[in-house]
C-alpha cells in the first residue's frame, strides 16, 4: 500500500497559483523549476489576467483546470490565500504547498487558524505556510522557488528553515553528500516533520534522514516516529541557548522548549543528535557509505604521530575507546613497519609511508576481531605521495566487500593543501568519507557506533 505521500512527491498533475510572467515574482520561478525539470507531469499556471506563461496555458481559477489535480503550488499575497484553499477543497485537491508568507511567523496567527480549519474540513494535505517547497533529486522534480540542483544521492532532509534548507542544497553539493529529497516545513500548518519521517522511512530511495528543527508541535508523534523508522535519523535541535530560543520564536513563531528534553527524547527515540549543519552532513556520509560499527573499539593509522595523538583524544573524548593491538595484530603490524618504530595504536607508518604500508596495516585492523572501525589518516609530510594514502583505502573498500568479516567501517582523515584536495574527491565520489578535522571524524565515527547500537536493540540482541 503507498504512502498518503506517494502524491505529494510524485505528482501526475501540478497547479502553480500564482504563476507569473514577471520573472522577478516567487511565482515565476516556482513554474520555471517545475518546467526545467526532468519530470514528467501535467502543469497548470493560475493567473486570472494571463492567457498563457511560459508557452503554457494559464487558467483563471483552480476550478477551471480539467481533471483532478495532485498538487497545487500558492504562492499569493497572504490575505488571499483562504479563498484559495477554498477552491482547492472545491476541487478536491490532494495536496498543498503554500510558499506565501505573512501567517503566524509575524504574529498573524488568526489568518494561520484560519487556514487550518479549511484544512480539516477537507482531505487535503497541505505544506507550509511560509516554505520553500521540496527538490526531488531521485525523481528530478524540483517544486520549489528556489535556484540550485541537488546532486543525486540517498539523503533527505526536512528542514524548518527554508532559508537554511536553500543554503543545505549548495552545501551538500560542495560536500558531494547527495541528496534524495529536501523539504522545507515552514509554519507546520499540517504536514509535520513525523509526517515526513514515516514517509522517508518507506522511501527506497531514502537511506538516512536528517532533520532542522526548531521546534515540534507534537513531541510523542515526533519521538515514535524516528522510533519506528528502520534507518538513521539525524537531528539538528537549534533554540539550545535563552537568546536561540528567543529568536526561534520570531523566525517560525515556534516555541523551542527544553533543550535537556529534546536531547533525552532524541536519544530514547534512537535518533542521533547533531550540533550543526556540517556534522549533519559529516555524519551523514559515514552512515550512508559505511556499514555500522559493532562496538566502540577504533583502530587509528597514520603516517604523522601528532595527527594520531589529536584523533586518539577526539575519539576517547567521544565516547570511543582507542585499544592496546592485540598480539597477533601486533607481529603483523610489526613486519610491516620500519625498525626506527614499533606497533601501537595509534599505527604510526612514519613519515615515508607508501601504499604497502598503508594498505597491509588497514587489512590488519580489519582481519582483528577486537577491532570495531578504521581511522585511516595522512599529513601530507612531503616523503610520501598522497596517492598511495588514497589507493590504499580504495583497494580495502572494494576487499571489505568481497569479505564478509571485514564489515566494518573505513573513515579516513587528511591534512594538507592542494595536491590533497584532487584525491578527497575521489575518496567521497566512492563513498568513502574523508575529514579534514580530528574531531569531525571521531563525531562521525560515533554516529556509526550509535547506529550499530540501534540495530542491535532492533534484533535484541541489547
Amino acid at each position: 500500500m503507498s504512502h498518503i505521500l506517494e502524491t505529494f512527491f510524485k505528482p501526475k498533475t501540478i497547479a502553480v497559483v500564482g504563476a507569473s510572467k514577471n520573472t522577478t515574482k516567487i511565482g515565476h520561478a516556482a513554474l520555471k523549476n517545475i518546467l526545467i525539470s526532468d519530470y514528467e507531469c501535467k502543469i497548470y499556471p493560475i493567473n486570472p489576467k494571463e492567457k498563457e506563461i511560459l508557452g503554457v496555458k494559464c487558467y483563471k481559477k483552480v476550478t477551471q483546470v480539467p481533471g483532478h489535480i495532485d498538487l497545487v503550488i500558492v504562492s499569493v499575497p497572504a490575505k488571499i490565500v483562504p479563498q484559495i484553499m477554498r477552491d482547492c477543497t472545491q476541487k478536491k485537491v490532494k495536496n498543498v504547498i503554500i510558499i506565501s508568507s505573512g501567517f503566524s511567523e509575524v504574529g498573524n496567527q488568526e489568518l494561520e487558524d484560519e487556514l487550518k480549519t479549511i484544512i480539516e474540513k477537507s482531505n487535503m494535505r497541505v505544506l507550509g505556510p511560509n516554505v520553500m517547497g521540496y527538490k526531488n533529486a531521485s525523481d528530478g522534480l524540483d517544486a520549489s522557488f528556489v535556484y540550485g540542483r541537488a546532486r543525486e544521492g540517498n539523503l533527505s532532509l526536512i528542514s524548518q528553515s527554508g532559508a537554511l534548507g536553500i543554503g543545505m542544497i549548495h552545501l551538500a553539493n560542495h560536500e558531494f553528500v547527495g541528496i534524495s529529497k529536501i523539504i522545507g516545513v515552514g509554519n507546520k500548518i499540517d504536514i509535520d516533520d513525523d509526517d515526513l519521517i514515516d514517509y522517508f522511512a518507506q522511501d527506497p530511495d531514502t537511506k538516512v534522514v536528517g532533520l532542522y528543527i526548531e521546534a515540534v508541535k507534537d513531541g510523542r508523534k515526533f519521538m515514535n516516529s524516528i522510533k519506528k523508522c528502520k534507518k538513521p535519523v539525524l537531528v539538528v535541535k537549534a533554540g539550545k541557548s535563552k537568546a536561540g530560543a528567543r529568536a526561534t520564536a520570531s523566525h517560525t513563531g515556534s516555541m523551542a522548549g527544553s533543550d535537556k528534553i529534546y536531547d533525552a527524547a532524541i536519544k530514547q527515540a534512537g535518533g542521533i543528535r547533531c550540533r550543526d549543519i556540517v556534522e549533519l552532513f559529516d555524519r551523514a556520509r559515514a552512515l550512508a557509505g559505511q556499514p555500522p560499527a559493532q562496538g566502540n573499539r577504533i583502530g587509528i593509522i597514520t603516517n604523522g604521530g601528532g595527527i594520531g595523538i589529536l584523533l586518539t583524544d577526539a575519539c576517547e573524548e567521544n565516547g570511543l575507546v582507542v585499544p592496546k593491538l592485540s598480539s597477533k595484530t601486533y607481529k603483523k603490524i610489526d613486519k610491516i613497519l620500519p625498525d626506527i618504530v614499533k606497533p601501537n595504536n595509534p599505527i604510526d607508518l612514519t613519515g615515508d609511508a607508501g601504499f604497502y604500508r598503508y594498505e597491509a596495516s588497514t587489512r590488519a585492523l580489519l582481519e582483528d576481531p577486537n577491532i570495531d572501525g578504521i581511522i585511516v589518516a595522512s599529513v601530507h609530510g612531503g616523503y610520501a605521495r598522497p596517492v598511495e594514502f588514497t589507493g590504499a583505502i580504495l583497494k580495502m573498500i572494494r576487499e571489505r566487500k568481497l569479505h564478509e568479516e571485514f564489515k566494518k567501517p573505513i573513515l579516513a582523515a587528511w591534512v594538507g593543501g592542494k595536491e590533497f584536495e584532487d584525491l578527497v574527491w575521489d575518496l567521497k565520489s566512492a563513498g568513502v568519507p574523508i575529514y579534514p578535522s580530528s574531531w569531525r571524524i571521531a563525531r562521525s565515527m560515533m554516529a556509526l557506533y550509535l547506529e550499530g547500537q540501534r540495530l542491535k536493540r532492533e534484533k535484541g540482541d541489547i
